[in-house]
This record gives structure tokens, C-alpha cells and sequence, in this order.
């Protein structure tokens, strides 16, 4: 059998929870299969862009247009066939629109490092 220290294996005790994949050993190679539709992260950060906007739209002179492009971007996001040029535009617009409001500036960030734009 292998030597002290050979096990390369992954115990999880208590009351861990593990969300995502594990890989162990030498010369493990980990593929993620793709994606249909949006991820919980790319969820998240779009529905705290949107709930951003709601709560600081006294303070967004196109807060109607920022909704848009929240919405253009959820639709590609969700998507089979993401177009990123249109995400990439919505993106830079709603930048646009809410970059006065620093809390949905960080957001927006948050978000396009999320989909992997910008």
C-alpha cells in the first residue's frame, strides 16, 4: 500500500456544505461542464444591481434606463448564446448611468467581473 502521507483524499466532517467541484491527486485535471443559463453568482449580482437601483433612484437621473440595461444584460446572461458586444455596451451604459452612486458603481464592477466582461 502507499507510504505515510500518500492519501490524497478529501474528508469533509460536521456540518460542512460543498458547493463545486473537488479534485484531488497527482496531475488532476478538473473540467466544469457548461453552463445553461446564468450562475448563482451572476444571479446574485444582478438582482443587487436591481435592488441598488430601486433604493437609489431618487439619486439616478435615468434610473428607467439603467433598468433597461439591467434587463439587456439579464437577458444575455441568461442566454444560450450570450452576445458579448451587447453586454459589453449595456454594460458601459449602466456603468454610465449609476456611476454617481458609489455603492452601485462597486456593483456594476462586481457584476461585469462576474460575467467576465470588461
Amino acid at each position: 500500500m502507499g507510504r505515510r502521507g500518500d492519501d490524497r483524499g478529501v474528508r469533509i466532517g460536521g456540518n460542512a456544505r460543498v458547493s463545486g467541484q473537488i479534485s484531488t491527486g497527482d496531475d488532476s485535471v478538473q473540467i466544469q461542464g457548461a453552463r445553461s443559463g446564468e450562475d448563482d453568482g451572476t444571479a446574485g449580482a444582478l438582482d443587487r444591481v436591481a435592488d441598488l437601483i430601486d433604493a437609489h433612484e431618487a439619486d439616478l437621473p435615468e434610473a428607467a434606463r439603467a433598468r433597461r440595461d439591467l434587463a439587456d444584460i439579464r437577458e444575455e446572461a441568461e442566454a444560450d448564446d450570450p452576445d458579448g458586444d451587447r453586454m459589453s455596451g449595456a454594460l458601459e451604459r449602466l456603468a454610465r448611468r449609476v456611476g454617481g452612486v458609489a455603492a452601485l458603481a462597486e456593483a456594476v464592477h462586481v457584476l461585469a467581473g462576474q460575467l467576465g466582461v470588461g
